[in-house]
């Protein structure tokens, strides 16, 4: 996918013989997204991807070459696309860059370091131009708050071989987090006045679900205010919906109070519940198949399933989509209870069980009552937190 496109300009005494243009011509059903990097080194791998409910998903990728990368490919209808691009190569802050596609439309994106969520991307479609006024906004203190990121992405890629540095990606979070709050003021502040469009919904999705992780979060009644900026035709899309769903999350059930139950749905599509297994110990298992700690769990989890079978159900219940979560299933040939929600976002029992990251873990007693809720996976947790709560 290495395709160049050269422009020659002829230039007379006296005037222009030829003029030239440096937009290609994509094809209707088509679009081309070329970049021109410099200080990002040759060999860097280049990642396109698409969003998947709660997952996302690679669909290009590409290899820099003299400082360039393209990606083309087709596609359908006349609506405006959005899709990430993301490099996991070291120095890379590991977060991703929006681009939005369209048919027919040329994309250029240009760089000059490896703060790939600051890349500029120029492009004639409107959702790109309202994600790059969004992207202007506070651009100094971005700038720096991608350098610490990368900073701390680095420490993570050493962990296999040197451990995690807890002190020091600590002292990067100390530093971020003021300028992290700063963007938030300013891009919020520009909500009140933005036009409501696409990409105005989608960040404003993403301050709703601030309420669900933290809700101690600053700002919620200017968060809870712009609702009202948004039409009955916005609340009616998928990400009004989610929305909607934010801001009126259920309660919370926290230790000692009685198990939430609510409708999930096993492999088979049948309707399952909680209360079907009252009288032993539930573990439920909130996780992702994207999410590195939940997949290196599993064995162990199987492990504690067989050890305490008759005593404890294990009730495994994914956030990951339909198709790719019964895939995944089967490909590692899972067994026990492999559950999912199937909704797009913790707003249900992932909230009144605060799941706020995975692998999150709840233990409930015979008798029904929260007894234990914790987060994270390391090698033999499982094991010895089954003997400590199993009595």
């Amino acid at each position: 996918m290495k395709g160049r496109i050269m422009t020659i300009c002829f230039l007379l005494t006296g005037g222009l013989l030829a003029g030239c243009s440096s937009t290609p011509k994509v094809p209707e059903g088509e679009f081309l997204m070329q970049g021109e990097l410099t200080n990002v080194p040759d060999s860097t791998v280049i990642l396109l991807l698409k969003e998947n409910g709660n997952l996302l998903t690679t669909i290009q990728k590409d290899t820099v070459i003299n400082g360039k990368f393209s990606f083309q490919d087709t596609i359908s209808g006349v609506t405006p696309k959005k899709l990430f691009l993301l490099s996991n190569d070291k120095g890379f802050p590991g977060m991703w860059l929006n681009v939005w596609i369209q048919s027919g439309k040329y994309i250029h994106i240009t760089g000059n370091d490896r703060l790939l969520p600051l890349w500029n991307v120029s492009s004639d479609i409107p959702q790109q131009k309202a994600s790059n006024d969004f992207m202007a906004l506070c651009s100094s203190e971005r700038k720096r708050i991608m350098q610490w990121t990368a900073q701390e992405y680095d420490l993570f890629r050493l962990e296999k071989e040197q451990g995690l540095d807890w002190k020091k990606i600590d002292s990067l979070r100390a530093l971020r987090n003021p300028l992290d709050s700063l963007v938030y003021m300013a891009e919020l502040n520009y909500m009140k006045k933005a036009p409501v469009t696409p990409v105005w919904l989608d960040k404003y999705q993403l301050f709703c679900s601030f309420l669900q992780y933290n809700q101690k979060f600053g700002n919620q009644d200017l968060i809870r205010s712009l609702y009202t900026r948004m039409s009955e035709a916005d609340k009616q899309t998928e990400t009004g919906q989610l929305i909607t769903a934010y801001l009126n999350l259920p309660e919370e059930v926290n230790v000692g109070d009685e198990m939430v139950d609510g409708d999930l749905y096993d492999l088979d599509g049948n309707v399952r519940h909680l209360t079907e297994f009252k009288g032993k110990y539930i573990l439920l298992d909130f996780w992702s198949q994207g999410c590195g700690p939940c997949v290196q769990s599993l064995p162990e989890m199987e492990e504690i399933t067989e050890m305490y079978k008759g005593r404890m159900e294990v009730i495994s219940i994914s956030q990951d989509p339909k198709d790719e979560w019964k895939k995944f299933i089967a490909e590692k040939q899972l067994k026990g209870n492999q559950w999912n929600e199937l909704r797009k976002g913790s707003t249900k029992l992932g909230a009144s069980y605060q799941v706020k990251g995975i692998p999150h873990y709840v233990m409930i007693s015979p008798e029904g009552k929260v007894q234990h809720i914790w987060a994270g996976y390391g090698k033999g947790s499982l094991k010895a937190k089954m003997k400590e709560l199993i009595k």
